[in-house]
C-alpha cells in the first residue's frame, strides 16, 4: 500500500493549523470587515481626540450611524457607551457625504497608561460595520474660547500647547498669542483633514507689529498647515487660523499643535 511520507503530512497539518490561527485573529482582533458600498461610515469625531484615564464624550459623525447597535475597539483598555443617536444637520453648500448626514453620541473611557497615538475603533450597524480612529491624547489639550477673532482677542497659548478648537462659521477666523524669544525655533502644525474634518486649513504667524512672519497652506500631501520657523526677535506672536475657503461649521474641527523645532 502506497503511504504519504510523514514530512509531507505533517507540512499539510501546519498549513492548515497556521491558516485557521489567522483567519481566527482576524476576528478576534477586532478588525472589521470591508465596508459594505452603500453601508454605514465614519466621518469625524469631534472632538478629534480623548485623553488617557477619564471619561469623555464624543460625537462620531457619519453615514447611516442612526441605526449603530455596538462600538468596540482593538485595545481592551478602551470601552465605549452609545448615549444618543440620530440625524444630523449638514453644514450649508457641503454634501453630505463628506460632512455625514447622521451622529452617534458616545461616552469613551479610556484606561489610564494608554500610550499617545491614535485608537481604532469600530461601528457596528444592522446593515454592516465601519471603522474609524480617535486620537490619544499627550499631555494637556487646550479648548478653543471665543472671541478669538483678532490681535486684541487672541487666547494667550503656552509653547509647547496643544489646542482643541473649529471654525464654526464662515469667515470665521481663530487667532492665539504666544510669547517667543529671538532665536527661537518652533513648529506650528494643524491637525484636521488628515483626521475626517471639513476644514481646509491656512495658518499664518504675524509679529507684534503685524508683520507676516510665515504663512501655510497645505503641507505634506495634505491640505492641513505646517510651518516651522525662526522668530527673529523676542515679544508676542499671533497665530492666525482660518478655512481657505472662508467656509466654517461644527465639522470643521482642528487640532493645533505649537512646540519648539527638533
Amino acid at each position: 500500500m502506497w503511504r504519504v511520507p510523514k514530512s509531507i503530512w505533517s507540512a499539510h497539518f501546519w498549513h492548515i493549523l497556521v491558516t485557521l490561527s489567522l483567519l481566527f485573529l482576524g476576528v478576534a482582533d477586532g478588525q472589521a470587515r470591508p465596508p459594505k458600498k452603500d453601508g454605514p461610515k465614519v466621518l469625524m469625531s469631534v472632538p478629534l481626540g480623548v485623553p488617557p484615564g477619564a471619561t469623555t464624550t464624543v460625537t462620531l459623525r457619519g453615514l447611516k450611524l442612526d441605526t449603530a447597535t455596538t462600538i468596540r475597539f482593538q485595545d481592551l483598555k478602551a470601552t465605549a457607551k452609545i448615549l444618543s443617536k440620530g440625524k444630523s444637520a449638514v453644514p450649508d453648500k457641503i454634501p453630505a457625504d463628506k460632512a455625514g448626514d447622521t451622529q452617534l453620541v458616545v461616552e469613551v473611557t479610556l484606561r489610564g497608561g494608554m500610550s499617545s497615538g491614535t485608537l481604532p475603533l469600530f461601528v457596528i450597524t444592522p446593515s454592516g460595520e465601519t471603522s474609524g480612529s480617535l486620537l490619544i491624547n499627550d499631555g494637556p489639550v487646550i479648548a478653543e474660547k471665543e472671541p478669538n477673532d483678532g490681535f486684541r482677542q487672541a487666547q494667550p497659548l503656552p509653547v509647547p500647547a496643544t489646542v482643541e478648537g473649529a471654525i464654526s462659521r464662515p469667515q470665521d477666523v481663530d487667532v492665539f498669542r504666544i510669547e517667543g524669544q529671538a532665536g527661537q525655533r518652533l513648529v506650528i502644525e494643524v491637525l484636521a483633514a488628515r483626521h475626517g474634518s471639513l476644514l481646509d486649513s491656512f495658518l499664518y504667524l504675524y509679529d507684534a507689529d503685524g508683520q507676516e512672519i510665515a504663512a501655510n497652506d497645505d503641507h505634506g500631501g495634505s491640505t492641513d498647515s505646517w510651518l516651522e520657523v525662526t522668530l527673529p526677535k523676542q515679544g508676542a506672536y499671533y497665530i492666525s487660523l482660518l478655512d481657505a475657503h472662508d467656509s466654517g461649521s461644527a465639522a470643521h474641527v482642528y487640532r493645533l499643535l505649537v512646540r519648539p523645532a527638533k
